[in-house]
């Protein structure tokens, strides 16, 4: 069980709420951006803001850390859940940074539906975060982080073996594989989260 839970204790659910939904919008922003070319720009710019207020959430709660006695669960949980949430929202702000200034026009095979497997990977961290406060079992969301972390592991591979045997111009492969690389990155990084909410849920159950 939660032990101590008080009404002090709070914010550190609203802050890890806070922040996995600014994740889901980035998410969701990666995936309109992959959906077709040319790519928006605009969307990346979106997409440093919302990494920029992540940032800043994970500082309330690593202060709010320094400064409380008594937490819901333990501070180095608090701590690494906060710190690889913030992975997944740079990973992904270093995504659109990458297509940027690398000045990728083409269509990036499979990003589309690699984008969409890291949407549907952070909705799941959203529902498991948003449940541990109430106890509720985490399992199955965590399970189908990882389910979809391994679609994206195969995806990956299948994608690249096309490239490399497709390959007729090497810079505009190297930038489409540069891609794929970072997008299946993001993926693990989803599932290190899961890893870590599984973690806090067993240890406090």
């Amino acid at each position: 069980m939660f032990k101590f839970l008080t009404p002090k204790e709070e914010k550190y659910f609203q802050y890890f709420g806070e922040i996995i939904a600014n994740v889901v919008l980035m998410a969701e922003l990666t995936k309109k951006l992959f959906a077709s070319t040319p790519y928006d720009l605009e969307k990346i710019y979106q997409l440093k803001s919302l990494e920029k207020r992540c940032d800043e959430i994970a500082t309330k709660i690593i202060n709010k850390l320094n400064k409380t006695f008594i937490t819901p669960f333990d501070r180095e949980d608090i701590l690494a859940l906060t710190k690889k949430i913030e992975g997944v929202a740079d990973s992904l702000k270093s995504l659109a940074v990458r297509l940027e200034v690398s000045g990728l026009s083409a269509e990036v095979e499979s990003a589309n539906t690699m984008s969409e497997i890291i949407l549907m990977q952070v909705n799941q961290l959203q529902l498991a975060i948003n449940t541990l406060k109430e106890r509720k079992e985490v399992e199955n969301n965590c399970k189908a982080v990882k389910d979809l972390e391994t679609q994206a592991d195969i995806l990956y591979q299948e994608t690249l073996k096309r490239l490399f045997a497709e390959a007729n111009d090497t810079m505009l492969f190297i930038k489409k594989k540069d891609i794929l690389d970072m997008m299946e990155k993001c993926t693990d990084k989803n599932q290190a989260v899961a890893n870590t909410i599984l973690t806090i849920f067993i240890k406090n159950s």
